[in-house]
């Protein structure tokens, strides 16, 4: 298995292992990924806008620490050590979706 780097607009945003290049193109091209990919945010913007191009790549050393360091935490706290779906996202992402807009907090009294 090699480690592959999704990039969009030049930086990189996720990482993820795959038997070759076919395989991770196909794994990038994922419907529930790209739907997570432009759902999940960083600094209040989604990670992708639908249209911009995203590449694959080879990590930076960066990156190679990061996907090693989630990835042995995960296996640590797991009993799916080979899960090959798992992938690891290089920057902070929120997800806006899991707020509730719906009970806002006003303070005491509310």
């Amino acid at each position: 298995m090699s480690l592959y780097v999704a990039e969009i607009s030049g930086r990189g945003v996720l990482a993820f292992e795959a038997a070759n290049d076919v395989e991770a193109t196909t794994r990038l091209a994922d419907t529930l990924l790209l739907r997570d990919l432009r759902i999940l945010q960083n600094q209040g913007r989604s990670l992708w806008d639908g249209v911009s191009k995203m590449r694959l790549r080879e990590p930076n050393p960066r990156e190679l620490e990061i996907w090693q360091t989630r990835r042995a935490a995960a296996a640590s706290s797991s009993s799916d050590e080979d899960d090959k779906s798992w992938r690891v996202f290089l920057i902070a992402v929120v997800d806006p979706s899991a707020f509730d807009d719906d009970h806002d907090y006003d303070g005491p009294g509310d």
